[in-house]
């Protein structure tokens, strides 16, 4: 009894550390362009082709993607952008987000099956593009890794 009572302690012992292994920490990436996300354990950096996008990131299955792009902006201010966005037919109407003091405009493109939110950063627009929008696992993590938001 004593032996079966030990080898179902190990046993548990040995599946909570392996679940422990599996559920890898997040960590925070800073950005050459003065800002920083906090990512999911597992994250990685994807090759990128497109000269508008500068970084593209996802989970280490392929399946979950973060495009960020910073281009030219000839905005005036915050609410110029705001308004070219809503402006764009494939691009559902923007919301206000305030992450951690810097104005953002969420918005959805249906098209991508994709969430995103922009804001002039030193100049350019920054654009954050999340995909796929409609796994709503994956929209709560995305809701966590723009709250880490740190400029």
């Amino acid at each position: 009894m004593m032996k079966r009572a030990l080898c179902l302690a190990l046993a548990m012992l040995m599946l909570w550390a392996c679940a422990a292994c599996a559920e890898e920490e997040a960590f925070t990436l800073r950005f050459d362009e003065g800002f920083s996300l906090s990512l999911p354990g597992g994250w990685v950096s994807y090759p990128v082709s497109d000269a508008t996008i500068r970084y593209a990131l996802g989970d280490g299955e392929g399946t979950r993607y973060l495009y960020i792009s910073l281009q030219e902006a000839d905005f005036d201010d915050f609410d110029a952008m705001r308004a070219a966005i809503d402006a764009r037919g494939d691009f559902g109407k923007t919301s206000p987000l305030d992450l951690n003091g810097q104005p953002f405009a969420a918005f959805i493109v249906p098209g991508l099956n994709a969430s995103g939110c922009a804001t002039l950063w030193n100049g350019e627009m920054l654009t954050f593009l999340f995909t796929p929008q409609d796994d709503s696992d994956y929209m709560l993590t995305v809701a966590e890794i723009m709250a880490s938001f740190q400029s």
